[in-house]
């Protein structure tokens, strides 16, 4: 009866790793974004495969070399992509005009949500953009704050009540958890691509998110990236 009841707690718990393997699953690529306040190492899933290999695409072309976080949102996310906006004002060294694409859409909620560290593509709004296909270069990362459940019910009903067409199911107990033990961002779940997330260096995300901004959330005090590598496949 003992090897009985061990075998299936055995069982039991090997179900409830694979079940977290699965929901925790993240790709083998890693890349490290250089800052001037220190380094971020991501890793790109390999379930958004287009954004995946996009983004090691414009990190080859040159694309985040020398160039600004160009807009911050307190408590939310650091916004960094566009070519022209070189640091120090400096000359652009690629010809923005050849990475004005866009990806298709691969929104993965709710396994995929903007939790602390999260990396995302910035995207047009709903009204200019409803297939919500993703800019080929601007991303952005989730900094976020905890909320309590209080908090979440509240933006999640706000959230059925203001958009239009609002469909998502409500967060699950993880996400819950994550939500208010590690924070994020959920204002933005089920909205955009979410391809990678931060596995070091969310102490140098949580110090680009504290830096000054004006009105229109752009930082007070210039913040760059150096540069991207592609450091793992």
């Amino acid at each position: 009866m003992k090897k009985q009841i061990f075998f299936l707690a055995l069982v039991a718990l090997l179900v409830s790793s694979c079940s977290d393997s699965k929901r925790d699953a993240i790709g083998r690529t890693e890349v490290v974004i250089e800052t001037s306040r220190g380094n971020i190492t991501a890793r790109l899933y390999d379930d958004t495969p287009l954004h995946r290999d996009n983004f090691i695409r414009m990190i080859e072309a040159g694309v985040y070399e020398n160039i600004i976080w160009n807009r911050i949102v307190p408590g939310a996310t650091i916004q960094t992509g566009e070519p022209l906006q070189k640091a120090g004002g400096a000359a652009p060294t690629v010809d923005a005009s050849k990475f004005r694409h866009t990806i298709p859409a691969e929104i993965k909620f709710p396994r995929y949500f903007h939790k602390a560290g999260a990396l995302a593509m910035c995207r047009q709004a709903d009204d200019v953009n409803p297939d919500r296909v993703s800019s080929g270069t601007h991303f952005y990362i989730v900094s976020g704050r905890k909320y309590d459940l209080g908090s979440l019910a509240e933006l999640w009903q706000g959230r059925r009540d203001t958009e239009p067409g609002f469909k998502l199911p409500s967060l699950s107990a993880y996400q819950k958890k994550v939500y208010t033990t590690k924070g994020g961002y959920p204002l933005l779940d089920g909205d955009y691509t979410i391809f990678g997330e931060v596995v070091d260096g969310m102490g140098v995300v949580e110090s680009i998110n504290k830096v000054p901004v004006d009105a229109k959330e752009h930082p007070l005090k210039e913040v760059t990236v150096k540069r991207i590598r592609v450091v793992k496949r």
